[in-house]
């Protein structure tokens, strides 16, 4: 293994990810993701509260079908002439009313509590809309932000990764693949010197074997932190 070249390509690849970093640190870019995910909460609270809307939709049906049993109850009464009622329907008469008096009662309560209801998915709905707006607007003003700083960021690192590319032309395949595999899984650097019989990554004091496998061989995976090991000798 050249590790002349694979080194050299390490120190290029180095250059591209700070500059992506760079990139992806971007505090406009950071805003406008975060609004993305504000938009959604607000689209799932949206969808959330039509569903409460139309359940409350169905009570009220609910209600109005109880009002009109009672408005049939009341025609009962009004149809009657009390005078030559007998006392038993009399006594059938006020039974009737208490039931009509009763249900309404309950009834009115629970139009009541229906209307507190209704006001608060109305409160809801209009707080979750002026965030959903508010952040629509937001993403928007930001993502151009970031768009317009990253074309002056992008050309270099589009200039940057065909140097490492080129530079992938003249590495064994099976090293490489090793090492995008490390970079992949954020291990970076992924080669390493040993620094006075330690890992130059991890810092972990390599054993005896170790270092015998490592001279005898020039380059020695760490068991600790995964990074390819290389001698300075």
């Amino acid at each position: 293994m050249d590790l002349k070249k694979i080194i050299e390509y390490q120190k290029k690849d180095a250059e591209l990810i700070k500059l992506e970093r760079q990139l992806n640190a971007n505090e406009n870019k950071k805003i406008f993701t975060q609004m993305v995910g504000v938009v959604k909460d607000a689209q799932n609270k949206s969808s959330a509260l039509e569903k409460q809307a139309g359940d409350l939709i169905a009570s009220y049906e609910q209600l109005k079908k109880t009002y009109q049993d009672n408005v049939v109850y009341a025609n009962k009464i009004n149809g009657k002439d009390l005078e030559t009622s007998s006392v038993a329907d009399l006594e059938t008469l006020e039974e009737i009313a208490q039931t009509v008096s009763n249900n309404l009662a309950i009834l009115e309560k629970k139009l009541l509590n229906q209307a507190e209801k209704v006001n608060a998915i109305l409160v809801d709905f209009d707080q979750t809309k002026k965030r959903y707006n508010t952040a629509k607007e937001k993403y928007a003003k930001h993502k151009q932000m970031f768009e317009t700083e990253s074309q002056n960021l992008q050309p270099e690192i589009d200039a940057k990764s065909k140097e490492v590319k080129k530079l992938e032309e003249g590495l064994d395949q099976t090293i490489l693949a090793k090492y995008k595999q490390r970079r992949q899984d954020n291990i970076f650097p992924v080669f390493v010197p040993c620094i006075e019989k330690a890992c130059g990554g991890c810092r972990m004091e390599l054993p005896y074997a170790s270092l015998q496998t490592l001279k005898n061989n020039g380059v020695l995976e760490c068991e600790h932190c995964r990074r390819i090991i290389y001698s300075q000798d």
